[in-house]
């Protein structure tokens, strides 16, 4: 019996071995398989995995030094040349590590390339010498913002010079790009991000090598140029500035302001001129993309000139029966393109679509195709490789998550739509190019949704209806007569062509008003945690670019990620570091039982910047901030047992959380609020002999020390709540904690001398 029994067991362990080593050896056949089928897209991952090298140099808290990452790459290489084997798993594993650390040192390369000097403190006056590189006309009474290079700064000594500064100009008369000037100015060092962990303008501004901001007091001196400067590149700079600005200054001769700024936008980039009421409804009716020059832009500029180019040589039998006309017409179009991407001023987005158009007509001219993600791989890379910092810009960022989401779309229904166009009369292929049309803007503004709330706080819930109208506009009309007041401009006759190209801005902004003015137009969104953001998006190029069944694994990723975008905790103060601006936030539950924000400001006559940007991170409209009433005449809300807070001429008390905060505008209430409050936030410098119970004071040296403050008030158990040495549950984040050292910051750490107070 019991050897019987042993047996059975035996058997049992036996079937059970079995199975497992059956299944076992299915899911390695299926792990083999899935990881096989990525040898077609392995290109496809090179510049993820470069992106992945530039994102880990960019997120360290501190500066590698260059011959790091130049010893890194040649280890890897070395490595990589010991155990190269195409079937060897080492070798591959070390080859993406080389790409990985090829991003990480081409950031770091670029970043150590560029090492300009950065003021460290405002300086009121000095006179200062330099070349205008680039001059752009401002809003209507606004003057001229101009871009200075080759520096002498009356205070500063030559180490400590910026390569450049951005200043505006009120007296702009007759200035001329390439031009050197000596004026009168005021320069303050770039502002840090508007929240701790914000976008940084310290680190836009330096890739630019903008070492100063400021403004300019008088009209500029004109001085005879310097010969030895006057190189071949300043000398090609300086046509193609001058070029720029007298195609600006033509069109401002022939339309009518309001058109005019973004006819100058769209013929040579500049578009700072355009009102902040006309970029507002732009923007809130999804057609910023229409005043930014990108692919949309380039495409249309190079590809009408490719027909028309082919259409003319075709037209000359000599030519069309002896020479490939196509391939020639194509080599014409990209020099046009890159004609076009200097007007526009080279930007990083123009730089990228002429790139992506060359390599479409590259394709043209070797007989492939020239739609493929493998293009916008090529492209990314190249553009990556070359300016590591343009994985952190929103135009990247958006305009490439658009055209890979688009070329990833039409390649998996390419049979289909072959399938139907093969089929069709001609209305049935009409119908399908408008339903093409209607496709692309529709997974467009998907595919930009994610980063448009993540940078902006909002995305236009009819941005697919208003591209469908105005679409066509700038297709049909805006662009073609841009590009033939380009080609009539030199002999005068353009004012026709520019007159109809205004007729189209005119409707375009008709469109872009009423499509914002409806209801619900605009989707609005607090804050995202980069966390959230990150895990989206990679898990939505993971499922792009892994082929079989495997991508589904990421699908609890997304959905984790999406759910975090709800869950992050906005500030409940912020304080600016200029220490002008302060905003309070209150939690309120509106008509339909749905819990959001509302914003209480101190002013809104400074930081005026500043405040439309609180107010896009809270997710809530422009100028919906409402303004603190000092004289003590505020409302109380409806089934309310007490206000939130409570204001006076000296100041304002606040409830929130069960924790006391004091907003002090007179020194005379301060021995009283520190006897109440728990935060205590002054809008003048405390004494230094001051006695104050509380637990934290914010004051001016404490935002010129560490600039914008974020202040969270946890939920606090209310049975605690007065007890002597319990501290409330408060956490206080500041730009200059939150900021790495690095050679764009490294300038902005301030410490207190210590006769100030502390």
């Amino acid at each position: 019996m019991q050897n019987s029994l042993r047996i059975d067991q035996i058997t049992g362990h036996t079937l059970f071995s079995l199975q497992w080593h059956k299944h076992a050896g299915f899911i390695k056949e299926l792990i083999y398989t899935q990881f096989a089928n990525q040898k077609q897209n392995i290109f496809l991952w090179i510049p993820v995995i470069f992106a992945c090298g530039i994102g880990c140099y960019f997120y360290l808290p501190f500066e590698p030094p260059l011959t790091l990452a130049i010893f890194l790459v040649i280890l890897t290489i070395a490595l990589y040349s010991f155990v190269h084997s195409k079937q060897n798993l080492y070798s591959q594993i070390i080859f993406l590590l080389l790409i990985f650390i090829s991003g990480f040192s081409a950031a770091t390369y670029r970043t150590h390339s560029i090492s300009t000097p950065i003021i460290t403190k405002k300086i009121s006056f000095t006179s200062i010498t330099g070349r205008i590189s680039q001059i752009e006309k401002l809003d209507e009474g606004q003057g001229s913002r101009i871009i200075l290079d080759q520096l002498t700064i009356e205070d500063l000594t030559i180490d400590e010079t910026p390569k450049k500064l951005r200043l505006t100009v009120r007296k702009d008369n007759n200035l001329r790009a390439g031009e050197r000037v000596n004026l009168l100015a005021g320069l303050n060092p770039p502002s840090g991000p508007l929240i701790p962990g914000g976008f940084d303008f310290r680190r836009y501004l330096y890739f630019q090598e903008i070492g100063a901001v400021g403004f300019v007091y008088n009209a500029p001196v004109i001085l005879p140029n310097d010969s030895q400067s006057l190189s071949i590149i300043h000398g090609w700079n300086n046509f193609i500035e001058d070029l720029r600005q007298r195609i600006e200054l033509r069109v401002y001769d022939v339309l009518p302001p309001r058109q005019a700024t973004i006819a100058a936008a769209l013929l040579v980039g500049k578009k700072n001129a355009i009102s902040d009421e006309d970029q507002q409804a732009v923007r809130d009716a999804g057609l910023a993309h229409m005043l930014a020059i990108s692919g949309l832009h380039v495409g249309i500029f190079s590809g009408t000139l490719f027909f028309i180019f082919r259409f003319l040589m075709a037209c000359i039998p000599a030519l069309a029966l002896h020479y490939p006309i196509k391939k020639i017409a194509a080599v014409f179009a990209f020099a046009s393109a890159v004609f076009y991407m200097f007007l526009a001023g080279s930007t990083v987005p123009t730089q990228r679509s002429v790139l992506m158009g060359g390599i479409v007509f590259l394709a043209i001219i070797l007989d492939r195709s020239p739609i493929s993600l493998r293009l916008v791989a090529a492209s990314a890379l190249i553009v990556l490789l070359f300016k590591p910092e343009s994985l952190l810009s929103v135009s990247f960022q958006m305009s490439f998550a658009a055209v890979a989401s688009l070329v990833y779309f039409y390649d998996v229904t390419r049979q289909l739509w072959i399938r139907l166009y093969t089929q069709a009369f001609f209305l049935k292929k009409l119908a399908l190019y408008f339903l093409g049309i209607c496709l692309t803007t529709i997974i467009a503004s998907i595919a930009t949704a994610p980063f448009s709330l993540y940078h902006f706080g909002q995305v236009s819930f009819i941005g697919s209806a208003s591209n469908l109208i105005a679409g066509p506009l700038l297709g049909f009309i805006i662009m073609p007569f841009a590009l033939l007041s380009l080609v009539l401009m030199p002999f005068g006759i353009d004012e026709p062509s520019l007159t109809l190209m205004g007729y189209g801005i005119e409707g375009m902004l008709d469109i872009s008003y009423w499509a914002a003015s409806l209801p619900y137009a605009i989707v609005r969104n607090s804050m995202w945690p980069f966390s959230a953001f990150l895990l989206i998006n990679v898990a939505c190029l993971f499922m792009m670019l892994w082929k079989g069944i495997g991508k589904l694994i990421v699908l609890p990723f997304l959905i984790i990620g999406m759910i975090a975008t709800q869950k992050y905790i906005m500030p409940d103060i912020l304080i600016s570091g200029s220490h002008k601006l302060f905003v309070f936030r209150e939690r309120i539950t509106n008509q339909e039982n749905k819990e959001g924000d509302k914003l209480y400001t101190s002013t809104r006559r400074s930081d005026r910047f500043v405040l439309r940007n609180w107010e896009n991170i809270y997710g809530l409209p422009e100028k919906s901030a409402q303004l603190l009433d000092y004289k003590g005449n505020h409302t109380k809300e409806k089934n309310r047992q007490s206000p939130f807070h409570q204001c006076g001429e000296q100041g304002c008390r606040f409830t929130i959380k069960n924790t006391n905060i004091s907003f002090v505008r007179s020194a005379y209430i301060l021995k009283e609020e520190c006897n109440w409050a728990d935060i205590v936030i002054s809008v003048e410098p405390l004494p230094r002999n001051l006695q104050c119970r509380t637990y934290y004071v914010i004051d001016k040296f404490d935002t010129w020390e560490k600039e914008t403050h974020a202040v969270w008030i946890r939920k606090e158990d209310t049975s605690m709540a007065g007890i002597a040495g319990h501290l409330p549950d408060i956490t206080i984040k500041t730009v200059i904690e939150s900021q790495k050292d690095r050679p764009w910051t490294r300038f902005s750490k301030k410490t207190r001398k210590k006769n100030q107070p502390t």
